[in-house]
């Protein structure tokens, strides 16, 4: 029993110095990438980071992982949750998101345990008024850039408006074989962030109400994403 606790005790401590080891290379990495002269900011997004409202923040797949980052500046002062899938490939993103200081990652998709996470999400923010979520909008499976429509069900539930949010670099490495076509920034590129908003959802919006919104939002983010790659590079 004794050498049971000891054995417990030495992999909870590993896992506690890996935890703040992760912190301090992420908090490095965040502020080296994200908040020098490297990222032009958009004033708008600015505003609203810098502020306290919620919302629900929407960015497509490909360029969560910076976007994240980005946005990950703020979570000090804003009380943040990402939406994570139910996958493997989930686990890892929450635990990269909760690393970089975010709140605990509700996790599901619109592959598996969707409806659960967005009840459990809508509970959240009718609790915390001041909380804010960040929701891959594509995903976990192809095609691309396709808006899911659960991101619309939270914001009606919520009340809470939504925020199209891209971050684009000058400098990427496409991984190709990816469904998502995810995009890595070479070191030292120059980045671009872009926001619009706020989008409200009507809470009387019936279903082709909805679905009309959704393809306008999907179209609205992938022209938002063309004009940030496009500024990147300019």
């Amino acid at each position: 029993m004794a050498a049971d606790k000891k054995r417990i005790g030495k992999l909870l401590w590993s896992h506690r110095a890996t935890h703040v080891v992760v912190q301090l290379l992420l908090r490095w990495y965040r502020w080296f990438v994200f908040g020098t002269f490297l990222v032009r900011h958009d004033p708008q997004l600015m505003g609203l980071m810098r502020g306290r409202e919620p919302a629900i923040l929407a960015v497509w797949h490909q360029d969560f992982v910076y976007t994240l980052g980005y946005l990950s500046r703020w979570n000090p002062r804003r009380k943040t949750y990402p939406l994570a899938s139910a996958s493997r490939d989930g686990g890892l993103a929450a635990a990269a998101a909760e690393g970089m200081g975010y709140r605990r990652a509700i996790r599901g998709s619109s592959a598996r345990g969707g409806p659960k996470a967005l009840l459990a999400l809508t509970r959240l923010l009718r609790r915390d008024r001041r909380a804010s979520v960040v929701v891959v909008c594509d995903g976990p499976r192809p095609p691309a850039r396709e808006l899911k429509p659960g991101i619309l069900h939270l914001a009606q539930s919520s009340g809470l408006p939504i925020w199209l949010v891209r971050t684009s670099y000058s400098n990427t490495k496409v991984l190709e074989r990816t469904w998502a076509r995810f995009h890595i920034p070479i070191p030292f590129a120059r980045g671009v962030s872009m926001a619009e908003g706020p989008i409200h959802v009507p809470a009387d919006l019936d279903r082709d109400g909805l679905e009309v919104l959704r393809a306008d939002l999907e179209t609205r983010l992938n022209a938002l994403a063309d004009r940030a790659d496009a500024a990147a590079c300019a």
